[in-house]
């Protein structure tokens, strides 16, 4: 199991939060990005991920909640290992097509009361799905586990190849339920930063 560690319930004290996953086996940083109009908050303007990137050293996770593709396009320039937006503001294929010319993988993110089926006629042309176990927007949320049949049903028509990752109230409890669904990267945030050894917990989830 892949862990990517979310730092948007520590945004607070985000420079020591980004050195200690630094220092851990997280096999990425996840960045939360939000524009005020997909969700209520607003965290992680482009500025502050550039400042943030200069001191990581871990494969960047980025997920946008914003509700315009231009952003999509501008937070792309940052060259993240992932860049996954919402299914629920895509029109066509296009903004895939020009996220991939620049060699960055394309994650499409879906929320808990959005049809499966909406990814359908993106899932060839895509390298990650995730899937959103709370309301997106806000750490410390309870996971929703009727999503877990939704990452099945997403099993029963994605390629091998797509990474289905799950974000939201990810613990030591929930893992195994996301094992369960054949998850192959989970998005944890709080239950790795509130703890005083990040390795302690990622270790748990794996």
């Amino acid at each position: 199991m892949k862990v990517s560690v979310s730092v948007l319930s520590v945004y607070d004290r985000l420079i020591n939060a980004v050195k200690k996953v630094n220092e851990s086996s997280a096999d990425f940083l996840h960045i939360d990005v939000m524009d005020g109009n997909f969700v209520p908050d607003k965290k992680f303007p482009i500025e502050v991920l550039k400042d943030k990137k200069t001191i990581n050293k871990k494969p960047l996770d980025v997920h946008l909640m914003v509700d315009k593709l231009e952003q999509v396009k501008k937070y792309a320039l940052l060259k993240p290992e992932y860049l996954t937006f919402h299914v629920e503001i895509l029109e066509d294929y296009e903004i895939i097509d020009y996220i991939k010319s620049l060699g960055i993988k394309v994650g499409l993110a879906i929320n808990p009361d959005t049809s499966v089926e909406l990814l359908i006629p993106y899932i060839d042309d895509i390298d990650l799905v995730l899937f959103m176990s709370v309301e997106p927007g806000k750490g410390g949320q309870t996971f929703k586990e009727e999503v877990i049949e939704k990452v099945k049903r997403l099993k029963e028509f994605a390629p091998s190849e797509v990474i289905i990752s799950i974000d939201g109230g990810v613990n030591d409890k929930t893992i195994s339920l996301c094992k369960y669904a054949g998850c192959d990267m989970v998005v944890s945030g709080s239950f790795v930063t509130n703890s005083l050894k990040y390795d302690d917990r990622i270790n748990q989830l794996r």
